[in-house]
């Protein structure tokens, strides 16, 4: 007897392979009409015994046929051949990408079997192995739409396209693990953002209590000095920003200040992909803020 038989849904899968890819079914290789099929079992050494006239039963028929057949050293012998002719290189015109994909695909669900196929060489070999399940892909982080920069900062210059730059860095960043790096990134979009509101309304932010000034005169400080910090309470006092967003946005602010060595040994904080999550929000709040300001100045200006 056999030392093992395929499960149904393990065989199910296997017709899907035979079948192919294209509209039907999402599987890795190519697509096999009804003649092909016969021809692909007629390379494996195999005789087809599916009657039904639709693709995949009349393989699924013909697979659960063989996985009743005589035994082989870990399979029936001739579902065995199946198998290994559906790993070959051979069978896909020598493609290693074709044929890694459909050997990666396959040992998905073999693995639940105790089974696997490698090549040696160019000679794929079925192997047991200790049954288990493919562990789940890590998730990919995922694409953080960009905020319209070319609305909130229109004037010529360059500066909406230094922020749409910074934003897709950033998200780089995230994708390969470089949180920290990604934080500065956001925490420089933030300041980039109310750096080109306050250069567009002096007058405005000029008059309010929390703009810097110089110690030992009282004067203004030029905006080029203005930090962050003074950046996010000038917009909030001026009603750029909302007070929630103010205070998360200050959070940024002390996230991004971890870039100093310094700042972070005494913090004890190294930023994560939750950390990332929520500064992405925040900056997409601030310009949302920004941005409902432009407008809101627009419709005053109306007749």
């Amino acid at each position: 007897m056999p030392r093992k038989r395929l499960d149904d849904s393990t065989l199910e899968m296997v017709a899907g392979l035979v079948c192919g890819g294209g509209p039907d079914y999402a599987t890795p290789g190519p697509y096999r009409s009804k003649s092909e099929i016969h021809r692909f079992f007629q390379r494996a050494g195999v005789q087809p015994q599916g009657e039904s006239s639709t693709r995949k039963w009349f393989v699924l028929e013909s697979l659960q046929a063989l996985n009743r057949g005589d035994p082989g050293d870990l399979l029936p012998a001739l579902l065995e051949r199946v198998i290994l002719r559906l790993t070959a290189p051979q069978e896909y015109g020598g493609d290693a990408g074709v044929t890694h994909a459909v050997i990666e695909h396959l040992n998905r669900f073999l693995l639940v079997e105790g089974l696997e196929v490698g090549l040696v060489g160019v000679r794929p070999q079925l192997r047991e192995r200790i049954p288990g399940v493919v562990p789940p892909k890590p998730k990919e982080p995922r694409q953080e739409p960009r905020p319209d920069f070319a609305r909130l900062v229109p004037a010529p210059g360059g500066l909406a396209e230094i922020l749409a730059f910074r934003w897709e860095e950033a998200q780089r960043c995230v994708r390969v693990g470089a949180h920290l790096a990604a934080v500065v990134m956001m925490g420089s979009i933030l300041e980039g953002s109310l750096l080109h509101k306050t250069e567009t309304n002096a007058e405005v932010v000029n008059r309010a209590k929390t703009a810097p000034r110089d110690r030992s005169t009282g004067s203004l400080r030029p905006l080029h000095e203005w930090g962050l910090s003074a950046l996010i309470d000038v917009a909030y006092e001026v009603g750029w920003l909302q007070g929630d967003v103010k205070r998360f946005s200050h959070a940024l602010r002390e996230s991004r200040n971890i870039v100093h060595p310094y700042m972070q040994r005494l913090l004890r904080e190294i930023p994560d992909a939750d950390t990332c999550a929520i500064c992405w929000q925040v900056v997409r709040a601030a310009v949302a803020d920004l941005l409902e300001v432009d407008q809101q100045q627009e419709r005053e200006k109306r007749p």
